[in-house]
């Protein structure tokens, strides 16, 4: 304790002593070092009115704001802005998703910490169509998405928020297919395959890179995979390119007695499958001829299946899953050991006669989706020898085609009026429903074939193809701003 302590103190005691002997101490009485103190604990308001209502207390009040300014007194106070960066994640993780939207709207450190992935990766692995879970449906995709856009275009795909276009429109009715890779979609119209490069923003080029010519007649069924593109068709024939260079590689004449109505690649492209109406299936393995240097299809050994064959699915197991018309007491789906060609397993022998299936995707290797004329889109397990999910379609109508992300997104397209249903697949009744528009206005049209990415949904119709982008962006406006800019 120093000396002005001790004098303050000795000056103190003999105030109130001599204030004791006039007349009784009251708070004005205090030195003014005690009543700031005092005045230190009260807030603004009083402070005001203690100041107003006595010299001794604006004086006391005066000396606090000389010896503490008022950056002394916030030096020691700790903001949510000052916090760590680990910190405020840690604090952001407790957050809905609305909740971290207006963060971001507070600063930029604060829109750049809540648009950390580490913040929206569980939300989504949990999004619908665009979680890139499945490796195939990564490598459709023209870009990997960040968590957070991923759980932005899952509530666009749950809620139908998008942008329909028309991409390509037809004078001939045709039975189009669709397969999609990052930068290319292929769609066969009539005898010939085009190719048209994707854009950016998930549209279609008008213009094609190239048309593959093999078939005298429609084709019926072709698939891309492994660099190869290989089709089947009405004039029985089997037909391979190269998906790069668009190189022929091989054709084989009247293999099957009738259409080819179903083809599929498996192991990396040497193993090929195709399914006819002539109610067989064959198994080709891809060899090279040392004559001709040339790749040469070499059936390996074929299966009767007792009905017309509409599908064919085979999976990285060995397993193959063949879609019958399911008439005359045939099962309509019949499981095939892909090595030896014997039957191991018939599914769907309670469905009702006629419960053909037009079209399946394999989730796993025991579980696979399969749709058909009865109405259904089913989840099969082969484990259980029987489906453990079903969706129906609503209004009655066949299902012809399926396209899935293989983790929770399914969709379906019927037999009539271009209509296009989104499923969750963790829930029993549908999302909404979309129209394609057809080339014409008042014509019904089945959706022959689809195809869809994280961002984008491709439709084929018997004129037109169409596309629904979830992203946002508008195709046709995109490309305006860029013819703008370049004049």
């Amino acid at each position: 304790m120093s000396a002005l302590d001790l004098a303050q103190i000795s000056d103190c005691l003999r105030r109130i002593r001599d204030q004791q002997c006039r007349r009784r101490v009251n708070i004005q009485d205090l030195p003014s070092p005690v009543l700031g103190h005092i005045l230190s604990f009260c807030d603004p308001a009083s402070r005001y009115n203690a100041a107003q209502a006595s010299t001794c207390f604006s004086t006391a009040l005066a000396e606090i704001e000389i010896s503490n300014p008022a950056s002394d007194i916030n030096d020691n106070m700790l903001s949510l802005d000052g916090l760590p960066s680990d910190v405020l994640l840690t604090l952001f993780k407790y957050l809905d998703r609305s909740s971290l939207g207006s963060v971001a709207q507070v600063c930029s450190r604060f829109r750049d910490i809540s648009y950390s992935d580490c913040l929206w990766i569980e939300a989504s692995r949990k999004a619908l169509a665009s979680n890139q879970l499945d490796a195939a449906s990564r490598a459709r995709c023209q870009e990997t998405l960040s968590a957070r856009d991923k759980v932005r275009l899952g509530k666009a795909w749950i809620q139908g928020d998008t942008l329909e276009s028309l991409v390509a429109v037809q004078n001939t009715k045709f039975m189009p297919r669709l397969q999609l890779e990052a930068k290319r979609l292929w769609v066969a119209w009539g005898n010939r395959i085009w190719c048209h490069p994707r854009l950016p923003d998930g549209g279609i080029a008008k213009t094609t890179s190239r048309m593959l010519r093999g078939h005298s007649d429609d084709v019926s069924k072709f698939v891309v995979s492994d660099g190869m593109v290989v089709s089947g068709g009405r004039d029985r024939s089997l037909c391979a390119w190269n998906a790069n260079s668009g190189e022929f590689l091989f054709a084989r004449r009247y293999c099957h007695g009738g259409e080819i109505s179903a083809v599929d690649v498996t192991a990396r492209g040497a193993v090929l499958i195709t399914g006819s109406r002539d109610k067989n299936v064959l198994v080709w393995n891809i060899r090279e001829d040392p004559d001709r240097d040339a790749l040469l299809p070499v059936p390996v050994h074929r299966t009767c299946v007792e009905d017309r064959v509409w599908s064919v699915a085979a999976n990285d197991m060995g397993l193959l899953a063949v879609g019958t018309a399911g008439t005359k007491g045939v099962p309509p789906l019949r499981l095939y050991d892909l090595a030896s060609g014997t039957n191991v397993l018939d599914m769907g022998t309670e469905l009702k006669n006629g419960a053909g299936m037009l079209d399946m995707a394999w989730l796993s290797s025991s579980t696979f989706l399969a749709c058909g004329y009865d109405t259904f889109t089913r989840l099969w397990d082969t484990r259980c020898r029987t489906y453990v999910r079903s969706w129906e379609e609503p209004f009655d109508e066949s299902v012809y085609c399926l396209a899935t992300d293989k983790v929770n997104c399914l969709v379906t397209g019927t037999a009539r009026h271009g209509r296009v249903r989104i499923w969750d697949m963790r829930s029993s009744g549908f999302l909404y429903m979309k129209h394609a528009s057809p080339a014409r206005r008042g014509q019904s049209s089945p959706v022959y074939s689809m195809a869809m990415d994280a961002a984008n949904l491709y439709v084929a119709l018997d004129q037109s193809l169409n596309h629904f982008g979830f992203s946002g962006q508008d195709p046709k406006r995109q490309r305006t701003q860029r013819r703008i800019r370049r004049y």
